[in-house]
């Protein structure tokens, strides 16, 4: 059976979109991929599970399987955009923050700058949506005013390495290799094994080297700069075939002195590492969802999100924001329980009319289930 694939494009307010979906037979994956005119945006893969000797009489199942991811991802992005428009309406920046980070995490610039600045508006002082802000910045290449962002985020909160990473990168896009270095410098202080900013400090050091050298040609490319590459590369998060393909392009790049060549591909994966709060992405989604995604989460995919906010390894189990976001789940779960159980009662009361008790049970859960959602709420605030 050969690959096939799909492809759609969508119009959203004034975007355009294409979406091109492909199984990949003899890899077991389907790969889906957004573009906008032309340009990059994100990739979602799919693994499946086909035995060879079967492949011939899966076909149903594999365009099934492939359709249903296909429109997955075109109804994950358009929600984005239903959300967008709901919240106009509301005050609540910790939803404007949590948008902003969706939209960035698909490399949708405009839409995350506008939520982090609206965010910003309705409370000034929400450090997250200044240090979100600059990343949006950051990676859209507007350098001058991603500092100035970082720096006025600087002035109100600790600093935290990830931080000071970022607004490094933001100096060293600017060539003011001194002001990266020390930040980077820190961060590592504050966190010895922060190899990202480790590989990043050795290409401030190859920049800076470049930069001051009568002969370019005589310059090597450090060796931390690969050492810590391959670090940065074992890292749990970036042990999937497609990072670990770029990583290795990347390593074989260095392996000679073309300058030219280098320094573009180095800046470009820089760019391409700065990836914020990744592990709560999902976390957010949910949070959004239940807000306002325009109709109550059944129990069903309510269960589908709970292996996202729960953690086995015990690292993960000390940060207190994993138990606050535990905590937040489990009372949404208790809400859509307290659903069910209505429609329980419900169902008792058609097979038995004049049921006293579960209609007792029943008038009970309507008199408190405003001021369950309103305490939801509330809490999400």
């Amino acid at each position: 059976m050969e690959n096939f694939g799909l492809h759609d494009k969508i119009e959203i307010f004034d975007r355009e979109f294409h979406i091109h979906t492909g199984a990949m037979i003899e890899h077991n994956r389907i790969i889906t991929e957004v573009f906008e005119r032309g340009m990059f945006l994100l990739s979602r893969q799919y693994d499946i599970n086909l035995r060879k000797d079967r492949i011939g009489h899966d076909y149903d199942f594999l365009s099934k399987v492939t359709e249903n991811f296909h429109q997955n991802v075109i109804d994950e992005l358009e929600s984005l955009y239903l959300v967008q428009e709901k919240l106009m309406r509301y005050r609540h920046p910790k939803s404007h923050y949590y948008l902003g980070i969706l939209f960035l995490k698909r490399n949708l610039f405009e839409e995350s700058i506008r939520e982090f600045k609206t965010s910003l508006e309705q409370d000034h002082s929400f450090n997250r949506a200044f240090i979100g802000l600059g990343v949006s910045y950051l990676k859209s290449r507007k350098f001058v005013t991603a500092k100035e962002t970082f720096k006025t985020a600087l002035n109100m909160s600790e600093k935290f390495p990830d931080f000071l990473n970022y607004y490094g990168l933001a100096h060293l896009f600017l060539d003011e290799y001194d002001e990266a270095m020390s930040l980077f410098k820190e961060a590592i202080r504050l966190n010895p094994k922060y190899v990202e900013a480790q590989f990043n400090l050795g290409v401030a050091l190859y920049k800076s080297a470049l930069h001051g050298a009568h002969d370019p040609e005589a310059v090597a490319v450090p060796a931390r700069v690969s050492i810590y590459l391959k670090q940065v590369r074992d890292l749990s998060k970036y042990r999937v075939p497609m990072w670990q393909k770029e990583f290795n392009q990347l390593l074989e790049l260095l392996r000679d002195n073309q300058h030219n060549t280098i320094i573009p591909e180095l800046e470009q994966f820089q760019l391409k590492l700065v990836d914020l709060v990744s592990d709560r992405e999902k976390i957010f989604e949910f949070f959004l969802r239940f807000l306002f995604g325009g109709k109550d989460l059944t129990l069903e995919t309510i269960n589908k999100y709970q292996s996202i906010f729960v953690a086995n390894d015990s690292d993960t189990q000390h940060y207190p924001d994993y138990w606050n976001d535990l905590g937040t789940f489990n009372l949404i779960k208790s809400r859509g329980l307290l659903m069910k159980a209505m429609s329980e009662f419900e169902k008792a009361l058609e097979l038995a009319p004049g049921f006293d008790e579960a209609q007792k049970n029943l008038d009970t859960i309507r008199s408190h289930e405003k001021g369950f959602m309103i305490l939801l709420r509330a809490i999400l605030k």
